[in-house]
């Protein structure tokens, strides 16, 4: 997935995702929005066709991307078990 980095600032940062991949911007708002250093998370989602998927972070207290980076992290590992518990759950299917 390629992410462009379109703004950073020392509280703040600017994000783009690639198009198409904007239903990751939900789940990732709310656990942002949970974060006691953030102060706002927000997407912007533009012209289907012609803007690219925007996330928007300001932080208090610490640097934007470090929070992003915990909580993208957070999101992996919680879809990771997801997928463990499906492929355990679909072996015991086939049975």
């Amino acid at each position: 997935m390629e992410i462009r980095v379109v703004e950073k600032e020392s509280d703040s940062l600017r994000v783009e995702l690639p198009r198409g991949e904007e239903t990751l911007l939900i789940p990732l708002v709310e656990l942002l929005q949970a974060e006691e250093k953030v102060v706002e998370a927000r997407y912007f989602l533009g012209h289907a066709l012609l803007d690219r998927p925007t996330l928007f972070l300001r932080t208090k207290g610490e640097k934007p991307q470090q929070v992003l980076k915990r909580v993208l992290k957070d999101l992996a590992d919680a879809y990771g078990d997801a997928l463990v518990e499906f492929d355990r759950k679909a072996e015991k299917a086939k049975a």
